[in-house]
């Protein structure tokens, strides 16, 4: 998304509509990621769920990840003094990071955009660590019939885990949890 969306998108999806499915998310990744590790969120936007997790977790260094300039705009607005929180501009399908460099990879809202989820998931298990957990959060009728089958396929475990957003997005949503394993 890029000039006049950008704004109305941030304030009314991610500042009315999505506000306590993204407070869920940052809850997961404070409550579940290592001392001192680094999580990555695909498909950023205006940068809501990595400001979140910051605040709370001071240890991790968090990277929102957008192709759109204009989205990394806001969302760097947004995390001025935030020291552990920093934003790239890049696709889901060619990230700038090193292999095996990230504990955890999210994603909320953002698997229909990737031109090729093929490439998308691969890259993602890519920058994983060893024992890396990936989520993939999207509404239901965005999400690709076979993306678990393609998550499957490279190389990740598919975790049967609770759905650990709130209760009247449970219904809308779509939640893949997998660990790399190692």
């Amino acid at each position: 998304m890029h000039g006049f969306v950008v704004r109305p998108y941030d304030l009314v999806v991610g500042g009315v509509l999505m506000r306590g499915t993204y407070a869920a998310i940052a809850e997961l990744l404070a409550t579940t990621m290592p001392t001192d590790g680094t999580v990555i969120d695909i498909g950023t936007g205006p940068g809501r769920v990595p400001v979140l997790v910051g605040r709370r977790r001071h240890d991790l260094e968090v990277i929102g990840i957008d192709p759109s300039a204009d989205m990394l705009q806001r969302a760097r607005k947004r995390a001025a003094g935030i020291a552990n929180v920093a934003f790239v501009e890049a696709g889901s399908e060619d990230l700038p990071l090193e292999s095996n460099s990230v504990d955890a990879v999210i994603s909320s809202l953002s698997s229909h955009h990737w031109a090729d989820v093929k490439a998308a998931v691969a890259e993602q298990t890519r920058v994983l660590k060893f024992g890396g957990r990936l989520w993939l959060i999207d509404m239901n009728r965005h999400i690709a019939d076979d993306l678990r089958a393609t998550v499957a396929r490279a190389g990740l475990s598919l975790l049967d885990e609770p759905n650990p957003l709130p209760r009247g997005a449970r219904r809308r949503f779509t939640v893949i949890a997998a660990l790399k394993p190692g």
